[in-house]
């Protein structure tokens, strides 16, 4: 029975104008901040690269399942800016709050007369908890993860209210989002597994028919990536499942600090006060507590999952990032006191992570290693670099300079040039380096030392210095260079042949699709 039934839901201005100045002035010193980051924080990287993605729109791709291609397609038509890129990750962080506050509100068995103030306040704190926590501000760079996260939390708010409703449209915006998780990035499939398991668990509660619809839709999505796998050298299965994992061995350190992480991800106060307040008590006797089984179905599974393989390898910051937001729901079973608590230890954190990296940001090359200075620079100064090159097609040494200066020299005719690793390789669909035996090629170098490795795959190098550039106390010069009569046969053997034996050979067990890098370089 509900305590504050009988009391009118209120509005969102209401809540607002219920918070405390300090509270209010803290929500908006954090958005000043984020909106810092996000104009100041140099373009990285893999940002370009997901950037150009989105300039070539494709089925799929070499590392990842194309959804983060398909978004920035999209964005790209708004405005090919990298604010417009960044401004969706900071939607998405406003969206996901209100996804979070939306369910905390929803009563199922008494959808029309809606919650009383009590339970909506703590609803709003839990929303603004998150909106101002070190997790949200990570929401300034919009790659995979970005995307995952949000189609992921869509997918799970649709899933709850599908399970409550007579209306269709849950069911297809349900099937929808999460179909595009999954498409966003494997880890997906982790709390598919979850919720599909808790569609058998409950299945007497909320019956079959709505998730199998929802099922059947995402396995559409499931279908286009196993095509497309299947029609390009299953790519993305050996780049997450095999080459990826090579080299492991036990590590319990890696297990350690992953833990740690999640503690800090989740807000340490936070998990202090839920475990100390027996939150998850309260919770499972208040007007939410249909939630709290479908919260673990759907978020625990990656977290287990991550568990297992930290013991063998490191886990990275970003790949818990699609159970966090979920998990916050259960803050909702905390009193409003250390909800407050909460909002204020995340947005004074986040403040501080903030302000920190923001004081970094003008000394970041005077503070990396004389090694990297140079590597640091191109980030940094992209534009002066885009100032000395050519208008021509070009190559790099390394998909992540590639995509950089494809953004910043609106360049769509750089390609990388031999590249032994496994990332960032979708360039081997757009270049067939066969066609280009015996020409001349161009190419960009950041560091002397790369002209000793690419001189042998050349009848000669003309080498040109570019404008020196200031990098901390050091002075960075790159190379220009003219790669005379290109020895595609040498090429074959030192670098296609490694990278399709390492790369593009999958266990005999896959079914043999078609591999466009086999037949362009005749490779058995």
């Amino acid at each position: 029975m509900r305590s504050d039934s009988s009391l009118a839901s209120p509005s969102k201005a209401q809540l607002w104008a219920g918070l405390s100045v300090f509270e209010k002035r803290l929500i908006g010193a954090f958005i000043v901040l984020k909106v810092a980051l996000l104009v100041w924080i140099p373009l990285t990287g893999d940002e370009a690269y997901f950037i150009w993605w989105g300039q070539n729109p494709a089925w799929g791709h070499y590392d990842h399942p194309p959804a983060v291609g398909w978004v920035n397609a999209v964005l790209s038509q708004l405005g090919d800016h990298l604010y417009v890129y960044r401004g969706f990750a900071f939607a998405a962080s406003v969206l996901m709050s209100w996804l979070l506050y939306r369910l905390l509100v929803f009563v199922p068995q008494d959808n029309h007369s809606g919650v009383g103030h009590a339970t909506a306040k703590r609803a709003f704190y839990v929303a603004l908890a998150f909106f101002v926590s070190p997790v949200s501000l990570m929401f300034v760079i919009n790659a995979n993860d970005t995307v995952l996260a949000l189609f992921a939390m869509l997918g799970f708010y649709f899933f709850a209210r599908a399970l409550h409703s007579s209306s269709l449209w849950p069911v297809l915006w349900g099937g929808l989002f999460l179909g595009l998780a999954f498409l966003s990035k494997y880890f997906a499939a982790f709390m598919l597994a979850g919720l599909l398991v808790f569609s058998v668990v409950y299945a007497r509660r909320y019956g079959w028919k709505r998730p199998l619809v929802m099922a059947l839709i995402v396995l559409a999505f499931v279908a286009e990536n196993l095509w497309f796998n299947w029609t390009h050298c299953w790519n993305n299965v050996l780049f997450n499942f095999f080459s990826r994992t090579r080299d492991s061995e036990i590590d319990l350190t890696n297990t350690a600090v992953l833990i740690a992480m999640l503690i800090a991800m989740l807000s340490p106060k936070g998990v202090y006060d839920w475990v100390k307040e027996k939150a998850y008590r309260s919770f499972a006797k208040s007007e939410q507590a249909w939630l709290q089984p479908l919260v673990l179905y759907a978020a625990l599974p990656l977290l287990l999952v991550l568990l297992v393989v930290s013991l063998s390898n490191p886990v990275g910051l970003h790949w818990p990032l699609l159970s966090i937001p979920i998990l916050y729901l259960l803050y909702a079973g905390l009193s409003s006191a250390r909800l407050k608590g909460l909002l204020v230890f995340n947005g004074v954190s986040s403040l501080l992570i903030a302000a920190v990296l923001l004081g970094l940001l003008p000394f970041v090359e005077r503070v990396v290693s004389p090694a990297q200075q140079h590597q640091v620079a191109l980030y940094l100064q992209t534009e002066q670099v885009c100032e000395q090159l050519p208008q021509q097609t070009l190559f790099t040494l390394d998909y992540s300079s590639q995509s950089t200066l494809a953004y910043y020299c609106g360049n769509d005719d750089i390609h990388v040039f031999m590249s032994r690793s496994k990332y960032g390789r979708e360039d081997d669909k757009l270049t067939d380096f066969k066609a280009l035996d015996g020409t001349d090629l161009t190419l960009f170098v950041t560091s002397q030392k790369d002209l000793k490795k690419i001189e042998p795959f050349f009848e000669s190098l003309n080498v040109t210095a570019l404008k020196p550039l200031k990098s901390g106390d050091a002075s960075v010069i790159y190379y220009l260079v003219t790669g005379q009569k290109f020895n595609y046969a040498y090429y074959r053997e030192k670098i296609l042949e490694p990278v399709y034996e390492k790369y593009y050979t999958g266990p005999a067990w896959l079914p043999q699709g078609n591999c466009g890098f086999k037949a362009k370089y005749g490779l058995e």
